[in-house]
């Protein structure tokens, strides 16, 4: 009985391993074991490389090599591979290498083996693959320095003709004559010569030091490639000449512009584009009618170097033709040995500059153009660009077609708030307007500025007495309604002197009353305000009116008349005294009474006559039938105005 109950229970065993029972196997290979093994993972090709992927468990080193297929008609051993092979150190279990130089179109066999710390071999894993074909022309940017390439002439004849390359910049290949320089580009003995013997060869050019090296030759580059830069590659068949090793002279091109082959090739590739510099250079600009003046630079912050460069129109236009107008390429050309040999560009390290404008030969009624790139470091990797336009300010306005000076810019009629007295805005809303002045206060500063400010009833500005402090102090004690810093005298003139300006400044030399009269300080401002327009060039941007007081308004005229500005006096002195003192009109209050017959008293005597303020129509009524025979009417409401004396 006991010998039945075991013959059943061995052939139920038996029947359940029949039927799969036991322990459930993993799906997939095997993993491999703790010794020596390996098994090829992955390989991916393109034209000229394989990446290896292997896995070999607990292994430390491995070696292979890679053969042509048709060559393959022997299997090496583990220690062959080891022996004659290429050997690298593992990485963890899992191990990657990239096989390069191999042959497009091509089959290969991969023979790989590894091998344990304790000296382990395993057996061989052997794997066919077949690289991609490679294009008949491939050319792509490998980085700032340089860029790799690869050529495959499957027409190519060998023993009868040679192949040669060679690279410069756009703006060279286009500065000597583009097409017409590509054979003489070729022939210069810095072109480079392709193997005879083959059918596709490939180069890496890495100008870092201006030199590199091409079959175990070592050939120098025109110039150091710079990040952003436009290359121009030139691939051209010549003729077999008897003297290959001298160069120009002893090939003749089999093919050039005028028969376009597989054996003559031109691309322009963009080098790698250098990295933002967040910081850029900051440009400001003094220019003056003349063409006088400077121009200054400031370096940014974290910046190593700059190059700059300044053009005129025609030179501009110039340089777009040699970049094939792509004006994205300016921030390379700016810092390109080109641009230093030929247009001047200067590279610096001087954390600022200051160029004199008269030495640029800058013309009026011509825009000009600088250029500022900024390096982080000597590679160039991170760059900032700024290109400004500088433009000579005109030496007059153009003719108005009015006489409406508008007071204060017209501020009452822009609004206040966001057009303030005196104000750059309040100016510019009399320069849209096209009005033929506007009016403006100034002052004169103790450190000998003048500021443009309608002072308070207590002639205090921002509540200083101008006379006291200095412009910046002024200017640091309170903003206007718009948040305008109070201008300048200098500021005022340079918002009026611009391109297709109509506008002159009516500059009102203000009498001080309060605490006491500071009348000497009035002159003062008349005095300076003459030395800055005459610095500025600006007499024909500038006229002046003057207060009313006698020792302040026989005392003006001389500072006006001496850099030829027109001043006009306010009060109530004949015309004779005026012309004694120096004026040549009188600006006449409409309080004191405006009629016809004493604007005649002073147009009889030589002198021209302008009213303020007109502002309504029982203003406009007072004037209007002899408003022709003024040189200016003042208003705070100069579009108003403006539209009836039409």
């Amino acid at each position: 009985m006991r010998l039945k109950l075991l013959m059943l229970s061995l052939l139920s065993a038996l029947l359940f391993v029949a039927c799969g029972g036991g322990d459930e196997q993993p799906e997939g290979p095997a993993p491999l074991p703790e010794g020596a093994a390996v098994t090829i993972a992955e390989i991916k090709t393109d034209a000229l490389t394989a990446t290896i992927k292997i896995n070999h468990g607990a292994a430390t080193k491995y070696a292979y090599i890679v053969e042509k297929a048709s060559l393959a008609n022997y299997t090496y051993t583990t220690a062959e591979l080891f022996e004659k092979g290429t050997t690298a150190t593992c990485a963890n279990s899992v191990t990657s290498f990239t096989v390069r130089n191999l042959a497009d179109a091509t089959e290969y066999t991969l023979y790989v083996a590894v091998q344990t710390r304790d000296g382990e071999l395993s057996d061989v894993a052997i794997r066919n693959f077949t690289t991609a074909s490679l294009p008949e022309y491939m050319l792509k940017s490998k980085n700032c320095t340089g860029f790799t390439a690869s050529v495959r002439l499957p027409q190519y004849i060998p023993f009868t003709s040679v192949v040669k390359w060679a690279v410069t910049d756009l703006a060279t290949y286009n500065y000597n004559g583009g097409v017409s320089y590509e054979n003489q580009l070729l022939n210069r003995n810095e072109a480079i010569y392709a193997n005879y013997f083959t059918d596709r060869y490939d180069f890496d050019i890495n100008n870092t030091n201006r030199t590199f090296t091409k079959d175990g030759v070592e050939y120098s580059h025109y110039d150091v490639i710079q990040p952003g830069q436009p290359i121009v590659f030139l691939l051209g068949e010549y003729g077999e000449g008897s003297h290959a090793e001298y160069g120009a002279g002893h090939y003749t091109p089999l093919y050039g512009k005028d028969n376009q082959s597989a054996y003559f090739r031109k691309e322009t590739i963009i080098t790698t584009k250098p990295a933002t510099l967040i910081q850029t250079p900051s440009v400001s600009s003094s220019l003056l009618p003349s063409g006088k003046g400077t121009i200054s630079i400031a370096k940014p912050t974290g910046a190593a170097k700059m190059f700059y460069l300044v053009l005129n129109e025609q030179q501009y236009g110039e340089v777009l033709g040699l970049l094939d107008n792509n004006a994205n390429l300016l921030q390379w050309f700016t810092s390109s040995a080109f641009a230093a040999n030929h247009f001047g560009a200067v590279a610096t390290t001087s954390p600022t500059v200051t160029i004199d404008a008269s030495q640029l030969a800058l013309k009026a009624d011509s825009t000009n153009y600088l250029f500022v790139c900024a390096w982080e470091d000597e590679s160039g990797m991170k760059q900032s660009f700024v290109k400004a336009e500088l433009t000579l300010p005109p030496s007059a306005p153009l003719p108005a077609n009015n006489i409406i000076i508008a007071h204060r810019g017209g501020s009452a009629e822009a609004g206040k708030t966001s057009t303030p007295d005196n104000s750059i805005a309040s100016l510019k809303y009399a320069m849209r307007l096209g009005c033929y002045a506007s009016e403006a206060d100034i002052y004169w500063t103790k450190d000998n500025q003048i500021i443009v400010a309608h002072a308070d009833g207590n002639c205090k500005i921002n509540g200083l007495y101008p006379w006291e402090n200095t412009l910046a102090q002024l200017q640091a004690a309170g903003k206007l309604s718009n948040g305008e810093t109070l201008p300048s005298l200098q500021d005022y003139i340079r918002a009026v002197m611009v391109k297709g300006s109509k506008t002159k400044l009516c500059l009102d030399i203000k009498a001080i009353t309060k605490p006491t009269t500071h009348h000497p300080e009035s002159v003062k401002a008349c005095e300076r305000a003459c030395e800055i327009i005459a610095e500025m060039e600006a007499e024909k941007f500038c006229e002046f009116i003057c207060s009313g007081y006698e020792d302040i308004t026989k005392n003006c005229a001389q500072y006006a008349n001496a850099i030829g500005v027109d001043i006009g006096a306010m009060g109530n002195f004949s015309a004779s005294q005026y012309k004694k003192w120096g004026y040549t009109w009188h600006n006449r209050d409409k309080s004191k009474g405006i009629t016809e017959d004493k604007i005649n008293t002073y147009l009889n005597a030589g002198m021209e006559v302008s009213v303020y303020t007109i502002d309504n129509d029982s203003d406009w009524a007072e004037i209007q039938s002899y408003h022709t025979k003024l040189r200016g009417i003042t208003t705070n409401y100069p579009n108003r105005i403006m539209a009836k004396t039409r």
